[in-house]
């Protein structure tokens, strides 16, 4: 198949290995937003006389059936097309002839594929903010709910000193409640459209009018530099996973805490058989191995974050094809952070308590702060309270131990 820049009898090896998986990631998630951005470049083409409005029409009827075609699994991209620019270009061209071939003037791949990922990369930060809204809320209801219910505090993983678990709870909510200024600072950056800074130096001998597509598509605003246009690729996709990592970090943490409350050493919590798993030869188990899953994604997700920071350090202005090998990683890393917080909002309002497993851990140990502090309101140094209520706490300790006949366990 004909490449849009003309070469024929590339070696199969060489266009497997530069083509990577391009074209996959085009069709499979990116296509929609090609197609939008076309229809608004047409639309744009008109407006300044390079379409007549039969030939807009045209175009609009084309891009509408491949986006039935493609909503069906009925519009391939294939490898010999290398991306989702050219198999739209190829269908227009096959099907209607003449117009096809005028859907690329004043535009290159490189702010095609600038668009399409910035569109995409909107979708997302906002996707992901609206989840994040909802999940704050749901945890402050959890966080009400259980407000006087006690629960051991820890920290280096050991039991510290009392909360509540509507306290335990609220601190995520507060987590994910901060996390919508981030993704809506990441969102203001990245509203800019790049569509009409062609290859990364505009176009000469044409006047295109970019506000157009700047309306058309929603755009807050035009990204008026070409060159930066071009220097915005890869780099917004970090500033928009930067921003991302933040809700899926805290999902990350949620999760190890999951993991240890619903443990049978505590039982602290549990949710519905729909959230456990069980296992092949031990037929008691319930594994909450969803929260496994999820710590394991936020070291993933930070792998693939830093995977596009890594591709773009050193590039020049221009555009490089390293480019290309940050998108797989984008669409998997917004992926991650999409279903991390889909979960997560399943999973809060079915949390539940075991209140009296959570009253009997309330022990003795957890007090010994307060103790110090009744000395300190008593008018003891802090430092002195200090020694006299740890010394205190250890004496009725090997007190009871030595009551039993054993010996306190030491460490």
């Amino acid at each position: 198949m004909a490449k849009l820049w003309g070469a024929g009898g590339l070696h199969p090896l060489v266009e497997a290995y530069t083509v990577g998986e391009d074209y996959r990631i085009d069709g499979e998630h990116l296509l929609s937003y090609d197609l939008r951005a076309s229809e608004a470049h047409a639309e744009m083409l008109q407006s300044i006389g390079v379409l007549t409005a039969e030939e807009l029409q045209s175009l609009r009827k084309a891009l509408g059936e491949i986006g039935d075609l493609w909503k069906a699994g009925n519009f391939p991209v294939t490898r010999s097309q290398e991306d989702g620019h050219t198999a739209i270009e190829q269908y227009i061209t096959e099907k209607y002839g003449e117009v096809g071939k005028k859907i690329h003037t004043g535009r290159s791949r490189n702010d095609q594929s600038l668009t399409m990922i910035r569109l995409y990369s909107l979708d997302k930060l906002r996707e992901a903010r609206s989840l994040a809204e909802s999940l704050s809320t749901a945890l402050r209801a959890q966080a009400a709910a259980f407000k006087d219910v006690p629960m051991p505090g820890y920290t280096h993983m050991q039991r510290a000193m009392p909360t509540t678990v509507g306290t335990w709870i609220d601190a995520f909510a507060c987590g994910f409640s901060d996390t919508l200024q981030s993704l809506s600072a990441a969102e203001a950056v990245l509203n800019q459209n790049p569509l009409g800074s062609a290859a990364g130096f505009g176009i000469n001998g044409l006047s295109l009018d970019r506000s157009v597509t700047t309306r058309v598509l929603g755009f807050g605003r035009t990204q008026e530099n070409p060159m930066y246009c071009g220097l915005s690729r890869g780099l917004f996709e970090n500033v928009a996973l930067q921003a991302m990592s933040f809700p899926v970090l805290l999902s990350s943490r949620f999760a190890v805490d999951m993991m240890m409350f619903t443990q049978q050493e505590t039982g602290f919590l549990y949710l519905p058989d729909a959230f456990v798993t069980g296992s092949s030869i031990m037929p008691q188990k319930k594994n909450y191995d969803v929260f496994e899953i999820m710590r394991a994604n936020g070291k993933v997700f930070g792998s693939l974050q830093q995977q596009i920071q890594e591709t773009i350090v050193g590039l020049g202005s221009g555009y490089h094809r390293d480019l290309q090998c940050t998108k797989k990683a984008f669409v998997e890393a917004c992926g991650l952070c999409i279903t991390t917080l889909q979960v997560l909002l399943e999973a809060v309002p079915a949390l539940a308590v075991r209140e009296d497993r959570l009253r009997a851990a309330m022990t003795e140990d957890l007090y010994v702060t307060d103790e110090v502090y009744k000395l300190v309101a008593a008018g003891a140094p802090f430092r002195e309270a200090y020694a006299t209520a740890k010394a205190e706490f250890f004496k009725r300790k090997d007190a009871e131990a030595e009551a039993k006949g054993e010996k306190r366990a030491q460490g």
